[in-house]
């Protein structure tokens, strides 16, 4: 099959759209940073847009690694993406689009409702900044930005396109490097495994809104990990865009329920 002679198109369209990710946690930054400083008994030296700017550094540097292992070893672990195939092969984009739209819809509904429900038996248990009603309830364009960019396209590039796809390579190379490619009992290792370091992705966010308890540390790994598995699984079956799309499922559930029952 004959390469394009852009290869590197689906890469600057990812970083483009990673970089808009970023740069829609800069209103969050700029008013929780003056609090996170305080906190820990740093002065604020710089001006505060300044120095939220900076702390947008580091997932920035995260999606670019994503970004370079997917380029290079996702297509040799057996992985794919519909934007790099249409850069690399010329292979239609939209028909396929469409053709894995509603499942994947539908398992990142599945993985709200999931959430959602935990979360209904849990929250006896859960302080009030954790209950879903207040936390996705009042959103304005930067925090819906955020949460379809960032969680949906930027979290994907990070923790399927680039860390599920490294563990992934890894073991196989360690365990089966003499198949051509990685056996399921290899792929569903990395998976697990990257859906758990989603779940501890949340650490930070979570540690800001309350106070850590193993409870909620136990919610956090299991919730967050939950649904990674699910956007992992479509990633290997169905391509980076299908757990995108059910990864952004997800939070328009989340959204939609937190409206509903505000409106109760």
């Amino acid at each position: 099959m004959q390469k394009s002679r852009k290869p590197w198109r689906s890469f600057i369209f990812f970083l483009l759209v990673g970089v808009l990710a970023v740069l829609s946690l800069l209103p969050m930054q700029i008013e929780l940073l003056p609090q996170q400083l305080e906190e820990l008994g740093v002065p604020l030296e710089l001006p505060v847009e300044t120095m939220a700017l900076l702390t947008l550094l580091n997932p920035l540097l995260l999606i670019i690694a994503g970004l370079l292992i997917g380029h290079f070893l996702a297509e040799r672990t057996g992985f794919h993406s519909f934007i790099y195939e249409k850069d690399r092969y010329g292979k239609p984009l939209f028909p396929k689009v469409r053709a894995i739209f509603k499942i994947s819809a539908l398992l990142g509904v599945m993985g709200g409702v999931l959430i959602i429900t935990a979360d209904t038996i849990l929250q006896p248990f859960l302080p009030e900044a954790l209950h879903l009603s207040n936390a996705e309830a009042s959103l304005g364009v930067f925090d819906l930005a955020t949460r379809l960019l960032y969680g949906g396209i930027a979290e994907e590039l990070m923790l399927r396109w680039g860390v599920m796809t490294l563990l992934v390579f890894i073991l196989w190379k360690i365990f089966q490097r003499k198949k051509n490619q990685p056996s399921s009992f290899i792929v569903w290792t990395g998976m697990i495994l990257s859906a758990l370091l989603f779940g501890l992705a949340h650490y930070g966010a979570t540690a800001a809104a309350v106070d850590m308890t193993a409870l909620i540390f136990v919610r956090m790994l299991f919730l967050n990990g939950l649904v990674g598995i699910i956007y992992g699984w479509l990633y290997w079956k169905k391509g980076l865009e299908a757990g995108m799309i059910a990864h952004m499922a997800t939070h328009v559930t989340l959204i939609l329920f937190s409206i509903l029952t505000s409106l109760i």
